[in-house]
């Protein structure tokens, strides 16, 4: 079925897909008749259904002591992914502009020097865990050329994978050799990055020359989920 496999690519699970679907076909459901459509226990169509409704795909009305569910319309979906990637490249901009204080106040630090980064990245090696990455390997790579060629061979000795999302323009600056271990999908031409996003378990750093500070690093654990979360989506999509 050409619909399910679609919301698989678009980051669903099989459960999940299953699900919009279900609802998809009777325009809206209550858990205990989704439970019956579907086949699954009723204990069990709960959390999908808040694990959808997460991900934006299930809106929930309180109706008559009950809840009610409904799928998202697939054109809002589109929309959805295309929001999520305008988001990447506007959040730059947004930390640029709170006051220092408050941003540490949160858990966001600047990274104003060269010299900075690298260390930032050094540290990196000795948590020894694979990370996510998203933007523009030319701009990247630029900052540093030659430190960031031995990175990738270091990072790559210390058996750390790296999954990339770089856009189109990436293609001429990256790197093929399997024993880099980094594994890379090209984003649409239409969508352009400027900045480079590393996602980490606990933080993201977000590189961005031709802003005021060299980069930012948000420490925030609910944001930190969201980049992760849309990552996640975006990769599932780009497969």
């Amino acid at each position: 079925m050409k619909e399910k496999q679609a919301l698989l690519e678009f980051g669903l699970s099989e459960s999940e897909a299953q699900t919009y679907l279900t609802l998809f076909r009777l325009g809206g459901a209550t858990a205990s008749v989704l439970a019956k459509e579907t086949g699954l226990q009723r204990t069990t169509v709960y959390p999908i259904l808040k694990s959808l409704a997460k991900k934006g795909c299930v809106l929930v009305y309180f109706r008559k002591n009950q809840h009610h569910y409904y799928a998202q319309k697939p054109d809002k979906l589109a929309s959805l992914f295309e929001k999520k990637l305008e988001f990447f490249n506007s959040v730059v901009p947004l930390f640029e502009s709170m006051d220092r204080k408050q941003a540490q106040a949160i858990g966001v630090r600047f990274i104003e020097t060269k010299e900075e980064l690298r260390k930032f990245y050094m540290d990196i090696l000795d948590d020894h865990k694979s990370y996510r990455i998203i933007g523009n390997a030319h701009t990247w790579q630029n900052i540093d050329p030659e430190f960031f060629e031995q990175y990738r061979e270091m990072r790559a000795d210390l058996k750390i994978k790296t999954r990339l999302l770089l856009s189109a323009d990436s293609k001429q600056d990256n790197p093929t050799a399997k024993d880099l271990l980094r594994e890379v999908r090209f984003l649409p031409a239409e969508y352009e990055f400027k900045s480079t996003m590393n996602i980490f378990n606990d933080k993201v750093l977000i590189i961005s020359p031709e802003t005021s500070s060299l980069a930012v690093v948000i420490a925030v654990p609910a944001m930190v989920d969201i980049f992760k979360s849309m990552f996640e989506i975006i990769w599932s999509n780009e497969s």
